[in-house]
């Protein structure tokens, strides 16, 4: 899993770039492979510039779009419970990142309470996060799952701000990645909201309303209670 950190230089992100604690600056390309799954997991990472995605990959070698990344943000979290990877993270764009070891960060967090703190409230913000996701797969259909992706990832380094939308530059096979549906379900999905007129779509990009998902959202549950009443 992931730690995805919006702070913009809290005390935890100038720790895990600071070069005294042994933050070693890093650039990639795209498409570079940071670390695999199952891999062995010593470091934490800082995005200083660029966009990271992680992804779960299954024993067939399908892809499982989980989180996206941006700078100001950190990842690597299996290296803080001396775990294997359990994702694979992957450059989407160029990047500039700070690697850490783990022994040295978990030494320099001991000696600051202002990012020992954030680093406790980023954790169990993630362990959260991982719950609610969980939970989603189980009791949400896959429209509400997509919707709650779509939402999820406006507030990603994959969006940007157009007035009162967003614009979305994720593909249908990465929403699907994401929602662990096919390709054809989400386009079926995503035609139908584009008929309702809540989303616009273009190459490789999605264009909506958060608001206007979220009533989308609420009126497809409460259609589903009143069924199942």
């Amino acid at each position: 899993m992931s730690q995805n950190l919006q702070s913009s230089r809290s005390a935890l992100t100038e720790l895990l770039g600071n070069t005294g604690v042994g933050a070693q600056g890093i650039e990639v390309s795209r498409g570079t492979v940071v670390y695999a799954q199952e891999s062995t997991a010593e470091h934490v990472y800082l995005i200083h510039h660029g966009q990271i995605r992680l992804y779960q990959v299954g024993p067939d070698g399908q892809e499982r779009l989980v989180e996206i990344l941006g700078p100001g943000q950190w990842f690597g979290t299996a290296a803080l419970a001396n775990q294997p990877n359990a994702s694979q993270a992957v450059a989407a764009t160029q990047a500039q990142l700070s690697k850490i070891s783990t022994t040295k960060l978990m030494e320099a967090v001991a000696a600051a309470p202002t990012a020992s703190a954030e680093l406790i409230r980023d954790l169990a913000a993630l362990l959260l996060s991982a719950r609610q996701e969980a939970a989603r797969l189980v009791f949400q259909d896959c429209n509400q799952r997509l919707i709650a992706a779509m939402i999820r990832f406006s507030e990603s380094a994959a969006a940007t701000q157009q007035g009162d939308n967003v614009v979305l530059h994720l593909t249908h096979e990465q929403l699907a990645q994401a929602v662990g549906a096919a390709r054809e379900t989400i386009s079926l999905a995503l035609t139908e909201m584009r008929h309702r007129n809540v989303v616009r779509t273009g190459r490789n990009r999605l264009i909506f309303n958060r608001d206007a998902l979220r009533q989308l959202s609420s009126e497809s549950r409460n259609g589903h209670a009143q069924t199942a009443a």
